[in-house]
């Protein structure tokens, strides 16, 4: 890429009648202006770049060794995640997510911390018994310590105070954070229905 001679359209010295005073503070304005033009085209470089790494279209060599070595340590804490939902364990649940961890579920507010995590997987396990399995369809490591998997959920769910079964589909979004024992742990979790309401 080249850069256009800026320097071109300022004026020129012998055709501005000024004190010294007023031509130093007109070259101040003028390199002023030729700059403006080449920072912004290099911010507006610079940002592209970035939006390019966050989204994973462009991807260095790296960032995609990050990602390598990441995966699997994502991929355990969601298979961990789907033998709890399984087993409809809250205390093997909990582990796996941050002390500030989010449940956020369709219909309700969020449930903010461990302890608000607790009570939801209770009251969740108390009526539900899961028979799923998540299917990855995408992680993305946004940064060394952060990721997110989106995930499609699909399977059975027997209600304890019926005692009848519905099939159970929904589709994830996970965010992740790589705690500093180095295991990944859900920071935020959200789910939606994909089965049509009936």
């Amino acid at each position: 890429m080249t850069f256009p001679d800026l320097a071109a359209n300022a004026p020129d010295a012998d055709d501005v009648a000024v004190v010294p005073r007023q031509k130093a503070a007109m070259d101040r304005k003028v390199t002023a202006m030729n700059i403006r033009p080449l920072l912004g085209a290099a911010l507006g470089a610079l940002a592209a770049t970035t939006l390019c790494l966050v989204s994973g279209s462009v991807t260095p060599t790296a960032a995609r060794a990050a990602t390598a070595s990441a995966r699997s340590g994502i991929e355990h804490t969601m298979a961990a995640y789907n033998v709890a939902l399984n087993g409809g364990d809250t205390r093997a649940v909990l582990p796996l997510y941050t002390p500030d961890g989010v449940f956020m579920a369709p219909y309700s507010q969020s449930f903010v911390g461990r302890d608000a995590i607790r009570t939801a997987y209770d009251r969740v396990f108390s009526e539900l018994k899961f028979d799923v399995k998540f299917h990855i369809a995408e992680i993305v490591t946004m940064a060394p310590r952060w990721a997110f998997v989106r995930t499609n959920s699909a399977g059975e769910t027997l209600h304890h105070s019926t005692g009848s079964r519905t099939s159970e589909a929904n589709q994830e979004l996970f965010l992740l954070e790589k705690s500093d024992d180095g295991v990944w742990r859900i920071a935020r979790y959200s789910f939606s229905p994909t089965n049509p309401p009936g």
